[in-house]
């Protein structure tokens, strides 16, 4: 009995379509209508409830109806195959076409279908090119480098903070007594701290081959001592090759201040046409303990001629290409040849006076003619060097001379030299035996001058 109802029941031609029933309400879209209880049919049997089976995860997609029957596929595993029954006018009429593979006897709902995800807005390997669909579980291609950007990972980097895990020891002073003492690291002092940051500006990297004038309008100033403090502490800080030239005519003794160790001068390198290596050019200097080297000019009694413009030409364009910075120990004069030549090619100048009145009379006086000659810019690129070459204190106010300076030159740019008694004393000067406050005012000095290396503006 229950295997006749079965075939009564799934029989293509026992369904009638919802236009042979007009009578029938068309339930809503979506939804699967089950047939009310009590309703009157021309056959009182009411079939016994048969086994639903487990509902599917995707039905396949079922043909399109013919017009006058809707055909029903039953699985394989329920139903060997279609079977066509005659409509005796026994059968109930289902409210509804029954869903693929499933029994209507006593309907259930049916899950929704899980919702297909949608299609990524741009263009990828997962859309079906020509077909104009999206491949089922296809996977997205990886987003190319193309839509990052051209930023590189590692830059970054570059801009995130890193904090050292250990402290560098103070060097001098109760900070460095109470380390030794106890281990007890309390770190660098502001005076040490200020030192490095000194250190840091003057190992600026110095394009070309960077010249600096030392000039002094008056006699006695110092400007010999300063060129060999300033181009020592510069050797010794930078440790790249640095080279003095004695550029004064009238007989300069850079060499013996610096420590004479050839007796070569300026004169018999420019004679030399065999210089391909810098060992060629150092068999003519000589070096000192910082490391400086210093060209001597030619004995005053056996010189032939003054040292000129052409001279110092010739020389920087040999040792320009073996020597980062070249410094010249000026004369006194700014009308001679050697110091017309020596200001048409440097880069920064050292106006040297003594303190005193006389002294800053003179200091002015080359400010003021760098101004009206031309060489406006170059005095931007200028520090005024105030030295006391005796000892004692001066017949001038140096504080209120700093800032009459202070006008002219940039800040920070004039520079108090203390008296030295290692200098006063005009023997070989080392580093070393300079008092401490000395030497930092010569940093500071090579500091200032520093800060000009990577200046675009270059004479």
């Amino acid at each position: 009995m229950s295997a006749d109802y079965d075939r009564l029941f799934h029989s293509p031609d026992a369904v009638r379509t919802a236009d042979e029933d007009p009578d029938r309400e068309t339930p809503p879209a979506g939804r699967e209508s089950v047939a009310p209880q009590g309703a009157s049919s021309r056959n009182d049997v009411t079939p016994p409830p048969m086994p639903v089976a487990p509902p599917r995860t995707q039905a396949a997609a079922a043909p399109p109806p013919r017009q006058t029957e809707i055909t029903s596929q039953i699985p394989p595993t329920q139903v060997s195959g279609p079977q066509r029954v005659p409509n005796n006018g026994m059968m109930r009429t289902p409210q509804s076409p029954a869903p693929t593979g499933a029994r209507h006897e006593q309907q259930r709902p049916a899950p929704a279908p899980a919702p297909r995800p949608a299609p990524a807005p741009a263009p990828s390997q997962h859309f079906a090119e020509g077909e104009g669909a999206w491949r089922p579980g296809a996977q997205p291609a990886p987003t190319s480098a193309a839509s990052m950007g051209n930023h590189r990972a590692i830059d970054a980097l570059s801009h995130v903070g890193v904090r050292s895990a250990v402290k560098m020891p103070s060097q001098r002073g109760w900070r460095h007594w109470i380390y030794m003492m106890t281990r007890i690291n309390l770190g660098l002092s502001p005076d040490e701290m200020y030192e490095m940051d000194l250190h840091t500006r003057i190992r600026r990297n110095a394009r070309d081959s960077y010249q600096i004038g030392v000039f002094g309008l008056k006699g006695g100033v110092g400007k010999t001592a300063v060129t060999v403090a300033l181009g020592s502490a510069l050797s010794r800080i930078r440790g790249d090759r640095i080279l003095a030239i004695d550029a004064d005519p009238d007989g300069g003794n850079l060499a013996d201040r610096a420590g004479r160790q050839s007796a070569a001068t300026i004169a018999d390198l420019l004679t030399d046409k065999e210089l391909h290596r810098y060992n060629d050019i150092r068999a003519y200097t000589s070096m000192n303990g910082s490391n400086l080297e210093v060209l001597s000019s030619e004995e005053y009694s056996a010189a032939r001629r003054e040292f000129n413009d052409e001279d110092w030409r010739a020389a920087t364009e040999i040792v320009s290409r073996y020597y980062n910075l070249v410094l010249a120990d000026c004369g006194a004069g700014l009308f001679q040849p050697g110091a017309r030549g020596v200001l048409s090619t440097v880069s920064g100048l050292v106006i040297v006076a003594s303190a005193s009145i006389d002294g800053a009379r003179q200091a002015a006086i080359t400010m003021d003619w760098l101004r009206q000659n031309g060489y406006q810019d170059l005095l931007g690129r200028s520090c005024v060097v105030i030295n006391h070459v005796t000892p004692g204190k001066p017949n001038i106010d140096v504080e209120d001379l700093v800032q009459q300076f202070e006008r002219h030159v940039p800040p920070g740019r004039v520079i108090v030299l203390p008296w030295d008694k290692h200098i006063a004393a005009g023997t070989e000067i080392q580093l070393d035996l300079l008092g401490k406050k000395f030497e930092r005012k010569v940093v500071e000095l090579a500091a200032a001058l520093s800060d000009d290396f990577d200046r675009l503006e270059r004479r």
